[in-house]
């Protein structure tokens, strides 16, 4: 018989196993951040990459999504303006 500290103890809810997905965004204009929103809604992707050549523009929605990050499951989002400058897209 279990002591009563091993009961307590026992995990009644199983961890929900969730793969390592990855999704990269090419383009923040209106089409790309619709998607970019959708994304992280659906809590489809662990990591969110954003590229895109205007990069004021993409740094300024970059630092958007981080803000409101708080309130997703999307831990990490990324941006570059080609595939070699951000450092999470050499994998």
């Amino acid at each position: 018989m279990a002591s009563l500290k091993n009961q307590l103890t026992v995990n009644l809810l199983k961890e929900k196993q969730v793969p390592q997905n990855k999704i990269t965004v090419v383009g923040v204009g209106a089409v790309g951040m619709t998607w970019v929103i959708s994304i992280l809604m659906k809590d489809l992707a662990d990591e969110l990459a954003l590229v895109d050549v205007m990069e004021d523009k993409l740094k300024g929605e970059m630092m958007d999504l981080q803000h409101g990050s708080l309130f997703l499951r999307t831990p990490k989002i990324v941006c570059g303006k080609d595939y070699k400058s951000a450092p999470s897209f050499r994998h």
